[in-house]
């Protein structure tokens, strides 16, 4: 529950008003928007990029707002300034032009200090990195989809990573008159591209976009490799969360196949 004392320790007062998109847990107070996080020390280490981030042009964020003790993270709520923007299907060559800006900022980050987070999603990216296998938990028929997606790529000697933003599909609201808005960072390190096939699968497959967006991505090996991994990446986490539900598993997969059809 959002205390007073939360609301005094951001020096905020007025009415709380619930805001949808993402997980349905973010409020708005006054020109705050506040948001309950889980990792804390994750948390204080993603919102000190955002603060410190000067963009250079083209897009916005929201702008982290330090509490009285000097923390961004307050009895489990982190705070940032509200910013007017609306979240709009599609527009993949939009949302691609902001994503390139963004990491464009993005890359003089020194990642070498990222805090280790274990949840259903940084699970989901080191599973289609290689770094983890799939829980032996899973129904065998899910393991086997996500395997044969494996199988289809190899990692690489030497890729150019960098700090990233992981789910950009549905976190760039737009405005009639100011830039585009990018909110909700979901950060992990890989390559530019990664988070480009991510956002452009994500549109596709839960946007209602044409999978002709697919040609709007280089069409390299590399970016063949990023589009399965993308994908591996959102049904290892549908996996997870789906808990031995193989047939809700199912539409997720489904959400995407046509994409894999498509690059073969």
């Amino acid at each position: 529950m959002l205390s007073k004392e939360i609301l005094y320790s951001f020096n905020l007062s007025g009415d709380i008003v619930p805001l949808s998109g993402g997980q349905k847990t973010s409020v708005k107070v006054s020109n705050a928007v506040l948001k309950p996080v889980d990792d804390i020390q994750h948390s204080e280490w993603l919102l000190n990029i955002i603060y410190n981030i000067i963009p250079q042009g083209g897009y916005r964020v929201s702008k982290p707002i330090r509490s009285k003790y000097g923390t961004f993270v307050s009895n489990g709520w982190a705070c940032t300034q509200y910013e007017v923007g609306k979240d709009v299907k599609g527009r993949i060559e939009e949302k691609l032009l902001v994503s390139k800006l963004f990491h464009r900022d993005l890359s003089f980050i020194n990642f070498r200090n990222f805090p280790h987070t274990d949840n259903p999603w940084s699970k989901g990216h080191r599973i289609a990195w290689q770094i983890d296998k799939l829980p032996e938990e899973l129904p065998r028929e899910t393991q086997e989809i996500i395997n044969k997606l494996l199988s289809r790529v190899s990692l690489k000697e030497q890729y150019k990573v960098q700090i990233v933003h992981s789910d950009l599909s549905g976190n760039i609201l737009f405005d009639h008159v100011l830039s585009p808005l990018v909110i909700d960072f979901s950060p992990t390190i890989a390559p530019v591209e990664y988070a480009e096939a991510i956002l452009v699968c994500d549109c596709i497959a839960w946007q209602g976009s044409n999978i002709s967006g697919i040609d709007l991505l280089p069409d390299n090996e590399l970016n063949k490799e990023m589009i399965i991994r993308a994908i591996i990446f959102r049904l290892s986490v549908s996996a997870i969360f789906s808990k031995g539900d193989y047939l809700k598993f199912c539409q997720e997969y489904q959400a995407f196949e046509a994409i894999l059809e498509y690059i073969k």
